[in-house]
């Protein structure tokens, strides 16, 4: 990794933490607002796409009240990822062809990363109630 992209992720990092830490319940509300938005912007995200759609169900299932088995850091977490998304104001820019959605693709992988436990169990939670009549 160049010094260039270190500073990248770095700056990713840090503002992942900051938004993650001061997300709310009305940031929350807010996110569902965007919905079409977030979904229309997450098809830009390469290998992150499938990622959004488990991320994007794991939030609607909370907020419906259906799953509460998570951290509020998680969804948090996942909320800031979305306004993030939808954010037009990134890191890299999204007009940038490309590396614009390069950190939006990043911040879901710290999710991911940071959580796979309790994705994984949510993922597992969700096929359950699929196999239910």
């Amino acid at each position: 990794m160049n010094e260039k992209d270190k500073v990248d992720q770095e700056r990713i990092n840090s503002t992942f933490e900051y938004g993650t830490r001061n997300f709310t319940e009305d940031d929350l509300e807010k996110v569902q607002e965007d919905s079409a938005i977030a979904e229309e912007k997450s098809k830009s995200l390469g290998d992150q796409f499938e990622t959004f759609k488990v991320l994007w169900a794991l939030l609607q299932d909370y907020r419906a009240g259906e799953y509460k088995a998570v951290p509020w850091k998680l969804i948090a977490s996942i909320g800031f990822a979305v306004t993030y998304l939808v954010s037009p104001l990134d890191i890299i820019p999204d007009f940038i062809p490309i590396a614009g959605f390069v950190d939006d693709a990043a911040v879901f992988a710290l999710v991911v990363s940071s959580f796979q436990s309790e994705i994984d169990a949510y993922k597992k939670w969700k096929k359950e109630q699929r196999k239910r009549p």
